[in-house]
């Protein structure tokens, strides 16, 4: 049986993908006809054009923004501190102050400590990575929804724990050569630090990636119960 015409196909959402990535891969410098690029809005008509979801597009787009804030430390190769915020219409009822501890807690995995202050709310947590907040605060209708999170704990016991004797074994194997003219000992003294630095990078941004998913998600799931309580 002979192929069915291009013009007549009918393409899967997994090919729908595909072909829109190609496309853009392909013509970078048109930016999407644009080049000025394009707002919220235009994105969301795009997205409804193709099938896509116009919450899930703004959600991707509001952790785009968010998460180009929180730079990585040029040598830790990730950011020690984290902060997302978002700005939601309507304010939060304190009757629903239960499922709210409930959404932040299920998404933190913590139980936490909770102060509840003039209109305001915030949960706080410590942990081995280190101390984690999350404050809803309402004033004037408007309701603002913060996260963050300070990650030197994490970054200490990454690099600190593992680097020590690392360093040691460097210095132990340069002195070695040094002594006896060890090749050995000269591979392991230059070669230790090189190889083990990429690797506590690599770990210590999953750790502060996986703490950044967690943080958008729950402020953008609170946004989500404030507009929905104000409504």
């Amino acid at each position: 049986m002979a192929d069915t015409p291009i013009d007549e196909k009918r393409f899967t959402d997994r090919e729908i993908h595909e072909i829109l990535k190609k496309a853009v891969e392909k013509a970078p410098s048109r930016a999407l006809v644009k080049s000025d690029g394009l707002s919220l809005a235009e994105l969301k008509a795009i997205g409804e054009e193709v099938g896509i979801d116009p919450a899930r597009l703004e959600d991707a787009a509001r952790a785009l923004t968010l998460r180009s804030g929180n730079r990585p430390n040029p040598v830790l190769g990730a950011p020690t501190v984290l902060n997302f915020e978002r700005k939601v219409e309507g304010e939060f009822n304190p009757e629903d102050t239960p499922e709210i501890l409930s959404l932040i807690r299920r998404t933190m995995g913590q139980q936490g400590e909770v102060d509840e202050i003039h209109g305001s709310l915030e949960w706080k947590a410590k942990g081995d990575a280190g101390e984690r907040y999350v404050t809803l605060s309402s004033r004037d209708g408007t309701t603002t929804v913060q996260s963050s999170a300070n990650l030197t704990n994490a970054a200490v016991l990454t690099y600190v724990i593992p680097g020590i004797p690392g360093f040691v074994t460097s210095v132990v194997g340069l002195i070695k050569y040094m002594q006896d003219g060890s090749l050995i000992g000269l591979v392991v003294g230059l070669a230790v630090l090189p190889i083990l630095y990429p690797i506590l990078r690599a770990v210590l941004r999953k750790i502060s990636g996986s703490e950044s998913a967690k943080l958008e998600r729950v402020v953008d799931d609170l946004a989500r119960l404030t507009e929905r309580s104000g409504s």
